[in-house]
């Protein structure tokens, strides 16, 4: 009654209760735990029917017979693709949101359950500190994270290329990214990625002393460079992307045209079609590797399963910004962020019972998995990599319209922490290891120093000539 009398407040109820009963649903239905097999398809019908009123709910037909009384801004500047010299406040920050995420994954890996208890050999693994203080909540966030965030990365880091190869052309693109991306590589996996490693080296209790680490460090038969591997990863996809771009300038005479993929408030068949390319890029490569082997040359590594789909999505944020459609595109996401929001958590769920019920209960015997749970947990995980990273997309574009000094700051800050931070982040942990606090507490102010040092560390560098002069303003690292 109080909707069909116009009062916005009953819709916007509405809508949560279609959202929040869609996840709880999905999650009855799919978590493990004592119900029979009725009830779970009882849940499951009932989970469809909420996600069609959600859908139905969000409709812009029907949200517009419930307006805000106070629009913060216009409608237009929310949803517009920005020209290419602005600033836009919801690519800004949710670039500064996923390098925050980063820090926190790279924080709390050192309590998660899921790694044997420290190396007493000089090794490289994943988490380099591995604290005797574990918590399974930390295993939560890290499979969260790793389903996602660095595909977003390549993703808004592919934004902006088209619109910087047409201001600049192929050459000075180039040379604009070897000097953004190719000189931080060379310091970070040069200087600050064997400075990182060293509380690794230190706390196997072998001789202290610079020379030997050096000698450990050499004898490991290739050069550790630590996260800075998106880094080198994101320059090749950008020459890629310069080369093709010089070819079609000298092959089509209207080279200043955009890519046209009927975009526009087509956001659904977008990411539908990403999902299979990306299923079709990963999977293979999943059952040819392995989820977890890394392959190394020298500095350069990446993990072997992942980098088709990387450029899958790179190439995904490159036709998004080339797109003439492209701003239509994200203000439908912005506009139906509780669908990608409730598609996200529901991927989410399912992937994490996809792991409880099926993967945990065979690797706890150590079998070998089988060829069907395989390829379920590559599609999970596909799955959630896509409707995660645009239900953010949504939420950012949709909320993250204005600029604020504190965020601005945090922001133009974001490519240097992700420089620097793995240092500090190891040699906190390192400094708590042997400190009786439990796990959440020293993941709490390893995270929060974390932050706070890489962020002081980079504003004062950017106060330094030669750093400030080198400085180029691009929404990409």
């Amino acid at each position: 009654m109080k909707m069909r009398r116009g009062r916005r407040w009953a819709y916007v109820r509405a809508k949560w209760i279609a959202i929040l009963g869609t996840v709880g649903f999905v999650g009855v239905a799919s978590l493990p735990g004592p119900f029979p097999a009725w009830m779970r398809i009882e849940q499951g019908v009932q989970a469809l029917v909420f996600l069609a009123l959600t859908w139905m709910l969000t409709r812009p037909a029907l949200a517009s017979f419930f307006p805000r009384l106070k629009a913060s801004i216009p409608a237009g500047e929310a949803n517009a693709l920005p020209e290419a010299k602005a600033r836009d406040a919801s690519f800004d920050y949710l670039r500064a949101f996923v390098v925050l995420l980063v820090l926190l994954h790279h924080s709390v890996l050192a309590y998660a359950v899921m790694w044997p208890a420290q190396s007493r050999t000089f090794r490289i693994l994943p988490a380099p500190i591995v604290d005797p203080q574990r918590w399974a909540g930390f295993d939560l966030l890290a499979i969260f994270n790793d389903t996602f965030f660095m595909a977003l990365m390549f993703l808004l880091s592919g934004l902006f290329v088209w619109p910087s190869l047409k201001r600049k052309g192929s050459a000075r693109f180039l040379r604009d990214r070897i000097l953004r991306l190719g000189l931080p590589f060379a310091v970070a996996a040069g200087i600050l990625a064997p400075v990182a490693y060293y509380p690794s080296y230190a706390v196997t209790g072998a001789d202290p002393g610079f020379l030997a680490y050096v000698r450990a460090w050499l004898s490991l038969g290739f050069w550790p460079s630590g996260p800075a591997w998106f880094i080198w990863l994101l320059l090749v996809f950008d020459a890629v992307a310069a080369g093709l771009y010089g070819v079609r300038c000298r092959c089509t005479a209207n080279t200043r045209t955009a890519w046209h993929l009927g975009l526009d408030r087509r956001p659904p068949a977008f990411v539908a079609v990403l999902l299979v390319v990306s299923a079709v890029v990963y999977v293979p490569m999943e059952l040819a590797f392995g989820a977890e082997r890394w392959l190394t040359f020298g500095p350069f590594s990446f993990q072997a399963s992942r980098p088709l789909l990387y450029a899958a999505y790179f190439l995904a944020g490159i036709q998004i910004g080339a797109s003439a459609t492209g701003s239509g595109f994200l203000a439908a996401l912005a506009r139906r962020w509780p669908i990608w929001l409730s598609a996200g958590l529901a991927a989410f769920a399912l992937r994490l019972a996809v792991i409880v019920t099926l993967i945990l209960p065979v690797a706890g015997a150590h079998r070998p998995l089988p060829l069907t749970v395989q390829l379920l947990n590559d599609l999970t995980l596909v799955l959630c990599c896509g409707t995660i990273s645009f239900a953010f997309i949504g939420l950012f574009r949709r909320f993250a319209v204005a600029h604020q000094p504190v965020f601005d700051s945090l922001s133009a800050s974001s490519y240097g922490m992700y420089l620097v931070h793995y240092p500090i982040v190891v040699w906190l942990q390192f400094a708590l290891f042997a400190v009786a606090l439990g796990p959440i507490a020293k993941a709490g102010i390893v995270c929060v120093g974390a932050v706070i040092l890489s962020w002081g560390l980079v504003v004062a560098l950017r106060r330094v000539p030669l750093v400030a002069h080198r400085r180029i303003h691009e929404y990409t690292p």
